[in-house]
């Protein structure tokens, strides 16, 4: 198993304090190169830094709804928060027959909580991505920092790249693929996101980039 906490760190005293003056938290997407990059080790790692620097919580936000991974390795525990928060979300559930939703629940780290999608069997037929500044806005005002694990294999996530404030690449140092990170930025860019760094993700340690 990496050990983060020493490489991310530092990122999370870049983002210090994890609130903006004002009262106003952040969001922020992580994205692979390519999937086996682990932006999702990334994310997971990042979000319980800050988690443990914040004091209205951070969201860790996973839009791999099909296996709701993140909740797991997070040790999620206790009642089922609505994640809506009121708003409309930028998630779009359609289903078939049977009761579906996304909830947040608290990790046994404290000030973390973790999406959940929640389903009867055969309940979800699709889930949609869409922008929703609303909602986001509501997101700032509620915690310090929500982290969004986006699936490299899916150009899906791109739609909220606007409504956040930066989306960190991940890619794998050992080949790193240059012509792909552009790529990716190209479409982040695109999408009238901003590129807020890059980490190199080695083996045995992580470099940021920033």
């Amino acid at each position: 198993m990496m050990n983060l906490t020493a490489e991310l760190s530092q990122l999370i005293d870049q983002l210090e304090p994890i609130a903006r003056p004002g009262g106003q938290g952040r969001a922020l997407m992580v994205m692979g190169s390519r999937p086996g990059a682990g932006a999702s080790t990334v994310a997971r790692e990042l979000a319980r830094l800050a988690a443990l620097r914040s004091q209205r919580g951070v969201w860790l936000y996973d839009l791999d709804f099909s296996g709701n991974a993140q909740s797991r390795a997070a040790r999620v525990q206790g009642p089922a928060f609505d994640a809506a928060l009121g708003r409309e979300p930028f998630w779009a559930l359609k289903t078939g027959r049977g009761r579906a939703r996304i909830v947040a629940r608290q990790s046994v780290v404290p000030n973390l909580f973790v999406s959940e999608l929640q389903s009867e069997p055969g309940a979800v037929e699709s889930v949609g991505l869409r922008a929703a500044p609303e909602y986001w806005s509501a997101v700032r005002e509620a915690i310090d920092l929500a982290i969004i694990d986006a699936p490299s294999n899916s150009v899906a996530p791109l739609s909220l790249a606007a409504d956040l404030d930066g989306v960190i690449l991940v890619a794998d140092a050992r080949d790193p693929n240059g012509a792909g990170l552009q790529a990716r930025r190209a479409a982040i860019e695109a999408r009238g996101g901003v590129v807020a760094g890059l980490i190199l993700n080695r083996t045995d340690r992580i470099q940021s980039a920033a």
